[in-house]
């Protein structure tokens, strides 16, 4: 059968099926009609194996589509799933290491402030020791000065005694002469 021989077949049947249902009797007050169920299921398996392969296929990939449509939702669950789970994981992670570094930086703060009061006493202690020695050089200054002007005053006393002691000598050695 030509191709379009067959399709001049399928829309004879198509007209003959409109027909029965336009000539059908009206049942009165429901708006629906009375038919042979048998003569009209018969045209429509004369329409079904007229149709072409193409229809079938067509059909068939119908009747697939919501198994394909099940198949693509379960897999866009499971990557949205797996997505999810490596968000997560990745979201832990992120903050393990903000915690890490969290706490590194609290040591290392805590450590330089050890270190900064560490400094700050060795400082006073420095301060200290330097106040203490120039404390004491003073004080060795002004013993020294007041023992060389001790010993000075002594040696200048005794200087003069041994002068006093000399002119006197010296007097009565002129004396005696």
């Amino acid at each position: 059968m030509s191709s379009n021989h067959l399709e001049l077949k399928v829309l004879d049947l198509l007209e003959e099926f409109e027909n029965k249902i336009e000539n059908a009797t009206n049942v009165p007050l429901t708006g629906k009609i009375m038919a042979d169920r048998e003569e009209l299921l018969e045209i429509l398996r004369e329409i079904h194996i007229l149709l072409p392969e193409e229809y079938q296929h067509v059909k068939w990939i119908k009747s697939q589509k919501n198994q394909i449509l099940e198949e693509a939702q379960r897999s866009a669950d499971a990557l949205l799933a797996n997505a999810q789970r490596e968000e997560r994981r990745a979201i832990d992670s992120i903050r393990e290491e903000e915690e890490r570094l969290l706490d590194e930086a609290e040591l290392k703060r805590k450590l330089m402030i050890d270190e900064h009061e560490i400094v700050r006493q060795a400082r006073e202690k420095a301060d200290k020791i330097v106040q203490e020695a120039t404390q004491f050089s003073s004080n060795m200054k002004e013993d020294a000065f007041e023992y060389v002007h001790d010993m000075m005053s002594r040696a200048t006393s005794e200087v003069n005694d041994v002068l006093d002691t000399l002119r006197k000598n010296l007097r009565e050695l002129e004396d005696y002469k």
